[in-house]
């Protein structure tokens, strides 16, 4: 068992003697989302036109909140927004404050995930009401990347650490419980050979758990942590999904790169619905150049108005700057 130095976190780990409780659950304990989160509210309506069209292609960075935040104060015309979103992920703060953005200017917030929405992106999503899917489509689970002990400029995933503390605690207790049956069948008493077990298990394990530092450990679960918090509270406003569901994104997946497909996340939002009407328009206008966007090093942000002022407006959909949108370009900002 690994110890900790500091006494909250010692305390966190004594829960585990004599509970028979699972070490993530426990390590994990205080990114369990509270339980304000709003109950299964009705479908709502179509979302009807007018409305904005912001759409973020890229990492979500502080520098891609900041572009953002600029194009909604100069350029939001309407109450409503869809959002549209083609992102690997990236900083759970500036993906918090993004949704938190657009839930400031807007009354109603919908997103559209025409291809890829991971991590971050995901956490974006949960301050929507309705989420939007192409066929295409896939989020991923809310996994904070934690940069690596000694790897410059890689990051590691905090699922893939508590992967492999949940794999060596059953190891351990199984490895143990054999050692006692062995041991107790040379006719050695039930103390003696309990006593037996517990070295040579302390003895074969000893070599791995001396690699787990401590201070990451800790590392790891306050930012899961985090990430919990702000689900929960982007929760509150988006009323899509409760706690079980943010607890599944945080925890139920195995890898960060799991592919959550529509039909997956009806397992988790209340209103997960295929484009159609006016949203399917915008997903098939915007899905390749949006795809495109997502292979720059900085996140694009853009506002459009929707319904189209008129046929030639449509062609900035393709890059060109027509009359009656003014996306506002990187460049600009």
């Amino acid at each position: 068992m690994v110890r900790l130095n500091r006494p909250q976190e010692d305390a966190d780990l004594a829960l585990m003697n004599g509970a028979g409780g699972h070490l993530m659950a426990v390590l994990l304990k205080e990114a369990s989302p509270a339980d304000e989160v709003p109950a299964r509210p009705r479908k709502s309506e179509p979302l009807q036109p007018p409305f904005d069209v912001v759409t973020y292609a890229g990492p979500v960075t502080v520098e891609g909140y900041e572009r953002l935040s600029t194009v909604l104060e100069q350029q939001r015309t309407n109450d409503q927004v869809l959002v549209v979103l083609e992102t690997p992920g990236g900083d759970p703060h500036a993906a918090f404050r993004i949704a938190r953005a657009l839930g400031f200017h807007y009354q109603r917030v919908e997103a559209l995930v025409p291809r890829y929405c991971k991590s971050a992106g995901t956490l974006i999503v949960l301050g929507a009401s309705v989420l939007h899917m192409g066929d295409r489509g896939e989020l991923g689970p809310i996994d904070m990347q934690i940069p690596r002990v000694g790897e410059f400029s890689i990051r590691g995933s905090g699922l893939e650490f508590g992967g492999v503390l949940d794999q060596l605690l059953p190891h351990q207790i199984q490895s143990f419980a054999i050692a006692v049956r062995a041991i107790s069948a040379q006719g050695l008493s039930n103390e003696a050979a309990v006593n037996a077990a517990s070295l040579m298990t302390a003895r074969m394990f000893r070599p791995v758990l001396e690699k787990v530092d401590p201070r990451r450990l800790v590392e790891v679960t306050r930012a899961m942590a985090i990430a919990a918090a702000y689900g929960e509270r982007l929760a509150q406003k988006g009323g899509n999904i409760d706690a079980d569901g943010i607890n599944e994104l945080m925890r139920r997946y195995p890898s960060h790169a799991f592919a959550i497909d529509r039909k997956e996340a009806r397992r988790l939002f209340f209103d997960v619905r295929e484009p159609i009407g006016a949203v399917a328009e915008i997903a098939t206008r915007l899905g390749h150049s949006m795809a495109s966007l997502n292979t720059l090093a900085a996140p694009t942000v853009q506002l459009f108005r929707f319904p189209f002022i008129d046929k030639e407006d449509s062609h900035v959909l393709e890059g060109t700057h027509a009359r009656g949108f003014c996306p506002l370009a990187p460049a600009d900002v």
